[in-house]
């Protein structure tokens, strides 16, 4: 009996189903929620990474399946596209480019996304949302399967411009002090490689500043601890009082430390 040749017809059909599968995404069931942990909560321009953490959990309160997808979208810096969850679990890199400013990124899986504002096309931005969480903190949502949250990345970490002093505290006879700033981010922690400047300024109580200067008209950048230095000279010849300030730029506008007085003797 001659034997039947395999029926092309039927594995053409089952090729094409598998082919078809394998281009739908698994992602969470509907009613689903997404948290999302940063870390570090901020970072520097020009290459700095802070892992996304996205936590997603099912309807019924269980984590979703392993292999569950997620997908990743910001409007600066790049980041993975997709990840896949582990025990609920999801991370992905998120890496900072040359640009300042904060990075909302946005995670999706199983649910629609919030309505999307398209950013300037690059190679390495995709779309996003406008957040309303805050930065480093969780962002769920609750149900509607995505959730956003801020990175503050370069200058945009800037909170604060404190702890501004001189050494010596005053000048006497050798004409000049050194004064120190440091730049803080929004946790008190300081931030390495900011521009800061210092500058001298007339006042109810400094009526001719134009006796006093610093070594460094521009920009001084700060240390490994967030703290800058410049040298600031006098040439007073009677006694007197120098008032000084720091500022540095935060998220598009000028942070300012408090004032410090400088006698001089």
């Amino acid at each position: 009996m001659k034997r039947k040749g395999p029926d092309l017809l039927g594995l053409f059909a089952l090729l094409a189903a598998m082919a078809a599968c394998t281009g739908v995404l698994f992602t969470a069931p509907p009613g689903s929620s997404i948290s999302l942990i940063t870390s570090p909560p901020s970072v520097a321009s020009d290459g700095a990474v802070s892992v996304i953490t996205a936590i997603v959990i099912e309807p019924n309160g269980t984590p979703v399946a392993d292999g569950t997808v997620v997908q990743f979208f910001t409007n600066i810096g790049s980041i993975e596209r997709q990840g896949k969850t582990r025990d609920g679990i999801a991370r992905v890199n998120f890496t900072s480019d040359a640009r300042s400013g904060v990075a909302h990124i946005q995670a999706i899986s199983g649910g629609s996304a919030q309505t999307v504002a398209p950013t300037t096309p690059s190679s390495t931005t995709t779309p996003t949302t406008t957040p309303t969480t805050t930065p480093g903190s969780g962002g769920s949502t609750g149900g509607t399967g995505s959730a956003s949250i801020d990175v503050p990345v370069g200058t945009a970490r800037v909170a604060a411009v404190v702890g501004l002093r001189a050494d010596p505290p005053r000048i006497s006879n050798s004409n000049s002090t050194h004064v120190f700033a440091r730049v803080i981010d929004g946790n008190g922690n300081g931030i390495p490689n900011i521009p800061v400047f210092f500058e001298i300024f007339t006042s109810a109580t400094v009526t001719d500043p134009g006796t006093e200067f610093f070594d460094i008209p521009g920009p001084v950048f700060t240390n490994n601890s967030g703290e800058a230095e410049n040298v600031m000279r006098t040439r007073r010849e009677t006694a007197g009082n120098a008032q000084v300030r720091a500022r540095a730029v935060g998220n598009g506008a000028a942070v300012v430390s408090d004032p410090l007085t400088i006698p001089i003797v």
